[in-house]
């Protein structure tokens, strides 16, 4: 644990560690993820290939953000 991370006790006694909900991952991936899609589209589906693109980058950054919890 370093200094920065909030620890908190639940209502059952328990400690618990303070996570990131994944908001600024999904925000950062999704922006991310839009622009290379509209890139490495071909042709005419620049659309499709931004809105799935988003879409994956949201769902990457999502995951990590979530899983970068570091007290045990």
């Amino acid at each position: 644990m370093s200094p920065d991370e909030r620890v908190y006790r639940g209502s059952d006694g328990r400690y618990y560690c303070r996570r990131s909900d994944g908001t600024a991952g999904l925000i950062v991936g999704g922006i991310a993820g839009g622009v290379l899609g509209n890139a490495i589209a071909p042709g005419g589906s620049k659309t499709l290939g931004t809105l799935l693109g988003a879409a994956g980058g949201a769902a990457v950054g999502n995951a990590v953000a979530q899983d970068s919890a570091h007290c045990r």
